[in-house]
């Protein structure tokens, strides 16, 4: 698949800065980023239930905000392409 030094450099970037990728095809590559929380809220919630629930709603918290806290962009190959691709697909 050939791509352009722009492409390359802009997921390279993301890459080094924490993103990881999530889905690559021919025309786009989506980047997904993840938490898993305020450590300290981490903290406070290992506080108050480490004695009587042993960290379980410290890992519930961590995955909750793994799931629902994540973050997704694309960079698209040819952005031109795309944002004719984008512009006819909300016409119709």
């Amino acid at each position: 698949m050939d791509r352009s030094p722009s492409y390359r450099r802009e997921v390279t970037a993301k890459v080094e800065s924490g993103w990881k990728i999530e889905e690559e095809t021919q025309d786009r590559v989506t980047l997904v980023q993840r938490e898993f929380g305020n450590p300290g809220v981490h903290l406070v919630i290992a506080i108050l239930t480490i004695w009587w629930a042993m960290g379980v709603p410290n890992l519930l918290y961590a995955a909750y905000r793994y799931f629902t806290n994540s973050q997704r962009t694309i960079v698209w190959k040819d952005r031109a392409d795309a944002e004719v691709n984008e512009s006819t697909t909300n016409l119709g």
